[in-house]
């Protein structure tokens, strides 16, 4: 019994006694893996941020590589508008010389808008082109903003009309004709150009044009040129900066050539046709209503035509009481009269000295009486300086009227007429027309008087 107790103590301490080692040899190993763990802990603590930024940067990276392709789509696209570009004025400057010869070819300053509207819808093959040119300036439009008119439309028919006006210092037409820059609609939708506008009224018909080209020469807008959805693929604003610049050349070399033309044919004085231009013109009217009557046949048919030659009655007793200075601005001043009554298709003229001669195309002699009439009433009662102190009380004009064919055959014949009877108005009296009498030689009837 004793024996059994003695076994079960040693038993007992046993156990105690290897708990107690387990105990220790288990500290001994927790603080041998203490460091490791430890170690452990501080590389992940290490280690976390880094694989974030990894992952990071492979998001970033993932990013510049879409960014790159969709750079490179663009370049290629680019590349390829380039390449499209590069063809299109390829092409237009083989085709620019045969342009060019039709714009410098002797055109007046009415054809040459046409002829930049043919070479804009063939060069581009737009859907709709306008080409407008400044308004010339006249007495009516003083005071007036400078405009622009319409002097040539693609297609026929659209809604822009011929003779339409814009301003010319408003709008987006405006913007681009004050700036005297080729701007397309990008331009013209961009944050800054907006805010430049002048507010003003666009072109009916063609309120938003794709791209406005305007017609530059030294530094003076002679017109502008709109295109809208060009057709073909290139840049039309290169095309057009090029058709702009030559189409400025011509309008202003036509420009010069029709004043030099006009100040060789108008009177220094007066400012009305000089002879030498009546004398062409009444050659050139009645050889049109000779091939008119030739080609018609019956004289009821047969265009008419009729001259008035009048001249200022005592012209030279008002000159020597007057003056020269006096007698010039008489003179002037009854040019000036005649013209704003004359019809448009009429040509008037200074025929030498204190004459003038007024040719009246498709105008019978019963109608060219009547017309010269209305001229000679209008100078009497006009208050000219130092009317009064005329032998009549007021200046007066004595006039012969001859018409083609029944006073004569030719200019000359005609001419020859109407000096016969403004030489008897002179004879009656003064202050008066008279209409030619046919089959009268120059003389017969001033001898008979």
């Amino acid at each position: 019994m004793d024996n059994k107790r003695t076994f079960l103590r040693y038993l007992v301490r046993a156990r105690v006694l290897l708990g107690r080692r387990a105990e220790v040899e288990l500290a001994s190993a927790a603080a041998a893996f203490l460091p490791f763990l430890l170690g452990l802990a501080v590389t992940a603590g290490l280690l976390v941020p880094v694989l974030i930024r990894l992952r990071a940067l492979v998001a970033e990276a993932r990013s510049e590589k879409a960014a790159a392709g969709q750079q490179v789509a663009a370049l290629r696209r680019s590349q390829a508008q380039l390449e499209e570009d590069l063809r299109f004025l390829t092409q237009f400057l083989k085709d620019y010389p045969r342009l060019a010869r039709e714009l410098y070819s002797g055109l007046g300053e009415r054809q040459i808008p046409g002829v930049l509207l043919s070479i804009v819808q063939r060069s581009l093959d737009p859907q709709q082109a306008v080409v407008l040119v400044r308004r010339s300036d006249s007495r009516g439009d003083r005071g007036r903003s400078p405009r622009l008119v319409v002097a040539a439309a693609y297609p026929e028919g659209a809604a822009v009309k011929v003779g339409t006006e814009v301003p010319l210092d408003a709008g987006e037409i405006g913007f681009a004709a004050e700036s005297q820059l080729v701007v397309s609609r990008q331009d013209l939708q961009s944050e800054t150009a907006p805010a430049r506008f002048k507010p003003g009224p666009a072109l009916a018909g063609m309120p938003q044009p794709d791209v406005i080209a305007p017609l530059v020469f030294d530094q003076e807008t002679l017109g502008v040129i709109l295109v809208q959805k060009a057709r073909k693929a290139g840049d039309p604003k290169a095309a057009l900066r090029l058709v702009a610049q030559t189409g400025a050349q011509v309008l202003h070399a036509a420009a010069q050539v029709g004043h030099f033309r006009s100040t060789a044919e108008m009177d220094g004085l007066t400012r009305v046709f000089n002879q030498k231009h009546m004398e062409q013109a009444l050659n050139e009217v009645v050889y049109r209503a000779a091939c008119a009557a030739y080609d018609q046949r019956p004289a009821s048919q047969a265009h008419p035509l009729s001259v008035f030659l009048f001249d200022v009655d005592g012209f030279a007793d008002y000159a020597g009481t007057n003056g020269r200075l006096a007698s010039e601005r008489l003179l002037q001043e009854l040019a000036s009269l005649v013209r704003e009554a004359v019809r448009k298709q009429d040509v008037f003229g200074r025929f030498g000295g204190e004459a003038f001669l007024l040719v009246l195309p498709h105008t019978g002699a019963a109608q060219a009486l009547a017309a010269a009439e209305k001229i000679r009433g209008l100078v009497a009662n006009h208050p000219f300086p130092f009317a009064a102190g005329q032998p009549l009380g007021h200046v007066s004009v004595s006039g012969g009227v001859a018409s083609y064919p029944q006073h004569g055959s030719d200019a000359a014949g005609i001419l020859r007429a109407a000096q016969e009877a403004l030489q008897l108005a002179k004879q009656a009296g003064r202050d008066r027309v008279l209409q030619a009498r046919a089959g009268v030689p120059l003389g017969a009837e001033t001898a008979r008087a």
